[in-house]
């Protein structure tokens, strides 16, 4: 099992890692890692706009949340993208190619740090309740399709 892995497996844990990045300024590879794991469980209907707007979200040079992926990547899934061939895949290689980026540098990074620490000694988070973002909830629905796939 890999350190996403065991992280992600604790619900609370994804959530200290998630605000880790966030004061780091660094939760585009986790958001779109996880933004992905939920479009796998997308209906077929709801694929084709969902990856566009996964694309222009992550990969449109304006993007506020644009990643850092090679040119050949990038025109690759733009072609696929705009012929309206995306399937539950089409982000597969970029996600894997981002989580082992995750792998080498944000995690060790995180499983160093003080808020790490924190959260092993105790067990518990303080995530202030304002702190509702887009990669809570994306938190929130991978966990619901992780408990969905286990029950299949």
């Amino acid at each position: 099992m890999t350190q996403l892995e065991l992280i992600i497996k604790d619900r609370n844990l994804a959530l200290v890692f998630r605000q880790f990045l966030y004061n780091r300024f660094n939760n585009e590879n986790f958001s779109f890692w996880l933004e992905v794991e939920n479009y796998k469980y997308l209906p077929k209907n709801e694929i084709e706009i969902r990856s566009k707007q996964i694309f222009a979200k992550y990969f449109l040079a304006d993007s506020k949340y644009e990643l850092n992926i090679n040119f050949q990547d990038r025109k690759d899934l733009e072609e696929k993208i705009n012929k309206n061939a995306a399937t539950a895949d089409t982000f597969a290689r970029i996600q894997n190619d981002i989580k082992k980026h995750m792998e080498t540098d944000a995690i060790p990074l995180f499983l160093k740090s003080d808020d790490y620490k924190k959260y092993k000694e105790s067990q518990t988070i303080s995530v202030p309740d304002r702190d509702r973002s887009v990669t809570v909830g994306m938190i929130e629905e991978f966990f619901k399709n992780r408990q969905l796939e286990t029950q299949n």
